[in-house]
């Protein structure tokens, strides 16, 4: 099992888009969950995520699609166990903290906390 830093920034986009593909194509929060989050999730790895370099702060469709949209599919537990933002700067506190409260209110939505 290996801890992933991951680089935001450099490894998808320094201007995270919108919730679906189909509105910022190659940007979204859909995208970053298929292509980065899922095969975390199905490994033996876990991400420490880094988002000190992006221009724009991710916004509340983007987490919600992302992470929320993870931790409902995985569970809220593993989701824990395996995805973190790197909260060494004010931007990843901030970032972390709007992080896991799009995922509160996705599992609450949802009925699964």
């Amino acid at each position: 099992m290996a801890t992933i830093r991951y680089d935001f920034a450099k490894e998808f986009a320094k201007n995270p888009g919108l919730r679906f593909k189909k509105l910022s194509p190659g940007t979204s929060g859909e995208e970053f969950r298929e292509q980065v989050l899922r095969p975390i999730m199905e490994s033996d790895d876990t991400i420490v995520i880094d988002v000190s370099g992006i221009e724009s702060a991710m916004g509340a469709s983007f987490l919600s699609e992302a992470f929320g949209g993870i931790a409902l599919e995985y569970g809220y537990e593993k989701f824990k166990e395996k995805i973190a933002i790197d909260t060494s700067t004010d931007k990843g506190k901030v970032t972390s903290d709007e992080m896991h409260k799009r995922v509160q209110e996705a599992l609450k939505k949802a009925g699964k906390l």
